[in-house]
């Protein structure tokens, strides 16, 4: 079982603003470099790559803020677990509620990632990601005392990763593709710590619910079959409408099925509007802790250091420094 935050992976959000800049900079330097004007506004790369790092830097702190809530927010039993920012380590319960895209494994919960191998402008190959996606369920956590629902949205996932397969099409053409996929299954060790909050009523998680299912419906050509009523090999919108209504009949009948609510059913763990720290694990807490540890000491000493080249390259291109010493952006881009 390979290890891997795909957390990180799948919330490229996170470090949005530094891809941004970058990109920046590699468009300013194609533009600029080589021309006499151009070296005359290299600070303005020097710039774009300091800010880029201290993006890095906030990001490392972060990471350590999360790394200290892993340490020293306590567990708490589910039968007792408080309102606001709670840890739980617990265990997914038996029943599962979906299959997991690639591998129709049963579970509570799944990523999954599809890369192409593919052959760079510059030689070399690369596996570039063509199709991703997670489930938006929520599911729920058991320990000895009790069970609490958890909804994923939001979490930073990190989980090893249960499933890979590497395949080429047919054809002569064809280029491998290489399939991953990390999920939650029932019995699996769960650690979870984020904000405990009511469940005043069940209307986002069965729309939730609705979804997943009527995606399920959609991908299996069997069941699409089965609301084609008149044949043609399409589903016309009332068709489709009629096949959401049965959808939501069958949930209506599994949520009655089910046994009654006990009082921690009620609460609901995620992530808050004022603590947004939100981790989601299959992995022991001081795991976790280190991981996040390495990566926050890697993104400040890495940003840290970043900024300061620039910081240096800037003052040397106003000769402000001895030696006017100046990052090479122009033998960088050639």
């Amino acid at each position: 079982m390979a290890w891997t935050n795909i957390g990180i992976t799948f919330q490229g959000r996170r470090i949005g603003p530094i891809i941004v800049i970058a990109v920046l900079a590699v468009t300013l330097s194609k533009g600029m470099i080589g021309s006499a004007a151009g070296r005359d506004l290299e600070w303005i790369l020097d710039l774009a790559a300091a800010t880029g790092a201290g993006f890095l830097v906030r990001h490392g702190f972060r990471l350590l803020r999360k790394k200290n809530m892993i340490e020293n927010v306590p567990s708490s039993p589910i039968r007792s677990v408080a309102m606001g920012l709670a840890e739980i380590k617990g265990k997914a319960p038996g029943r599962a509620v979906m299959p997991a895209p690639l591998s129709q494994t049963s579970c509570l919960y799944y990523r999954y990632l599809v890369e192409e191998e593919r052959t760079r402008p510059k030689g070399g190959r690369e596996w570039v990601t063509v199709d991703r996606g997670e489930s938006n369920v929520p599911f729920q956590v058991e320990d000895p005392t009790g069970r609490i629902l958890v909804n994923p949205d939001g979490a930073d996932i990190m989980l090893g990763r249960d499933y890979q397969k590497i395949e080429r099409e047919a054809g002569w053409l064809s280029r491998r593709k290489r399939y991953s996929e990390w999920r939650i299954d029932p019995g699996d060790f769960v650690y979870v710590i984020g904000t405990v909050s009511n469940l005043r009523d069940a209307i986002a998680a069965d729309r939730a619910h609705l979804q997943e299912r009527l995606q399920q419906v959609k991908r299996d050509a069997g069941a699409m079959k089965r609301f084609d009523l008149d044949g043609d090999g399409t589903i016309d919108p009332q068709e489709w409408a009629g096949a959401v209504a049965v959808v939501k009949d069958d949930l209506l009948r599994e949520r009655l099925a089910r046994p009654a609510a006990a009082p921690q059913d009620n609460l609901c763990l995620g992530k808050g509007d004022v603590e947004d720290t939100f981790i989601i694990s299959d992995r022991d807490e001081r795991s976790i802790a280190s991981s996040f540890g390495w990566k926050a000491l890697a993104a400040v000493l890495g940003g840290g250091a970043g900024a300061l080249v620039m910081f240096i390259s800037i003052l040397g291109r106003f000769g402000v420094l001895p030696g006017h010493w100046t990052f090479p952006w122009e033998a960088l881009v050639k």
